[in-house]
């Protein structure tokens, strides 16, 4: 046998040992396809499921707040009317403006104090306010 006969069986085996390296590397190209297909699945079921459960328990928030179980709701349920709301709101106006007349004529730390006490007061006016429209929208239903 001659060299170039040995080169063309070297040359046979290396390509025979290629193509098993080629086919090979297919295989396993198509297993970790198949792999991440399959966690990709998975992954989107769980997705989907975990969407699902969030829309239940939104829909079901939803729907405690449109059958009435709010904090307004009982107020209502309790009989407390818009109308008491308001009067609550213009009631501080009047407590917040007269504890300011008041405290003009004060000096020193009691004029600080009784400021401060109208500051207060009037900041319950537009607590008031809100309550009362949330109320008559109660009311409305």
């Amino acid at each position: 046998m001659g060299i170039q006969d040995k080169a063309e069986d070297v040359a046979g085996t290396v390509r025979d040992a290629a193509d098993d390296a080629t086919d090979q590397a297919k295989d396993v190209a198509d297993d970790a396809a198949r792999k991440a297909r399959h966690v990709a699945e998975d992954a989107g079921d769980a997705v989907r499921d975990t969407a699902g459960r969030v829309s239940d328990r939104v829909q079901d928030a939803v729907d405690d707040v449109q059958d009435g179980h709010g904090v307004v709701n009982r107020l209502h349920k309790l009989g407390v009317r818009s109308e008491w709301a308001y009067a609550g709101a213009f009631a501080s106006i009047g407590l917040s403006l007269a504890s300011w007349v008041i405290s003009r004529n004060k000096t020193g730390d009691d004029k600080s104090q009784s400021d401060r006490w109208g500051i207060f007061i009037g900041h319950w006016a537009p607590t008031f306010m809100g309550l009362g429209l949330a109320l008559k929208q109660e009311e409305k239903r």
